[in-house]
């Protein structure tokens, strides 16, 4: 038959929960992620952007409502965007231009490797923005 020491019991159980005890505390003190409404707003800001995801639907047919994901030039955030475009071919009979030229851009969604952030994007990231996704947008088109 086998006794138990009472002291080694005690200790067991005192030791199991103080052991609860840290561990609950840790999680209590751990700093909650706020709602991305009530993040203090990030200014994000990029030499370039280069389109890491373009989604212009089934056959390329997509002009309107099209989806795109852009990375920044360091790859430190991401920026969802929706927008719409038209492709224009002008010339005078000597000359001929082609091209895309985004209509609407509206970004969704910027994040990080934590997740969506509250972000600001300036007129400025917003063109370079513009400027890369037309860049894309012909590449794939072969215009």
């Amino acid at each position: 038959m086998v006794s138990l020491n009472f002291k080694s019991v005690l200790f067991g159980l005192s030791s199991a929960v103080a052991m609860t005890a840290v561990l609950a505390s840790v999680q209590m003190y751990q700093p909650a992620k706020l709602p991305v409404e009530e993040q203090l707003p990030i200014t994000v800001a990029s030499d370039s952007y280069k389109v890491d995801e373009l989604n212009l639907g089934y056959k390329n047919e997509c002009q309107r409502n099209c989806h795109a994901t852009l990375l920044t030039a360091n790859d430190q955030y991401y920026i969802e965007v929706n927008f719409d475009y038209s492709g224009f071919d002008a010339g005078n009979g000597f000359q001929r231009a082609t091209g895309i030229q985004i209509d609407r851009l509206e970004p969704e969604v910027v994040g990080d490797e934590d997740g969506e952030i509250n972000a600001y994007l300036d007129r400025i990231e917003l063109s370079k923005i513009n400027e890369a996704l037309e860049d894309s947008i012909a590449e794939k088109l072969g215009v």
